[in-house]
């Protein structure tokens, strides 16, 4: 197996235990550098890298890790983070329609999704407000992550009671009005701060 981490490659005539490559991956992320994925035989590994190593490691013939600097590592978040702003804001109308009727399994599922996505951009959102690369509007970003926290309270009480109007209302006028806030600053920062990948 092929190791590649920067500029550094290591071959392995036996395979490494995966103890040993999170070590050499810590040992690369210094200050200012953040590890972002693998590439692992040409596909992109973004998550639960840890777990993927354990089930594919001896299948593995080329690891390459990709580590980013502080800037590039901010440019992703806040390019994620609109992403699926983007694609989140149209799914709330239909949650919220699937409230004002009699809710489905799907209705939960997409409702499952949105706390669980709300849970992500909280953890995006402290990302980029503590962040040395943090934007120069990371007042607001606090602001509004402050905003959604208070409504995401709101809504687990409203789950306790399963009053699913208040948690239809809750999302409509309190959760809609600040992710669509979000999108449009993270747009705006990552138009005058940051860079659009992809642009022909």
């Amino acid at each position: 197996m092929k190791l590649i981490i920067g500029e550094q490659q290591i071959e392995y005539k036996e395979v490494p235990s995966v103890d040993e490559v999170i070590e050499l991956i810590n040992e690369s992320v210094t200050e200012g550098r953040y590890f972002s994925h693998f590439i692992s035989d040409g596909e992109e590994v973004y998550d639960e890298h840890e777990e993927y190593l354990e089930s594919n490691l001896d299948e593995i013939k080329e690891l390459q890790v990709v580590i980013k600097t502080e800037k590039e590592f901010m440019n992703d978040v806040l390019l994620s983070a609109e992403e699926y702003l983007q694609r989140a804001i149209p799914d709330m109308s239909v949650l919220v329609e699937g409230f004002n009727r009699v809710p489905t399994s799907d209705t939960w599922d997409r409702f499952e999704m949105l706390l669980g996505g709300m849970e992500w951009l909280n953890d995006m959102l402290k990302v980029v407000t503590t962040s040395k690369e943090r934007p120069s509007n990371w007042e607001l970003f606090n602001q509004l992550k402050s905003n959604m926290q208070a409504e995401l309270l709101k809504i687990r009480k409203a789950m306790e009671k399963k009053n699913t109007n208040q948690i239809s209302t809750i999302i409509k006028n309190s959760v809609l009005p600040i992710f669509t806030r979000l999108k449009e600053e993270f747009g705006k920062t990552i138009d005058s701060e940051f860079v659009r990948k992809d642009l022909n």
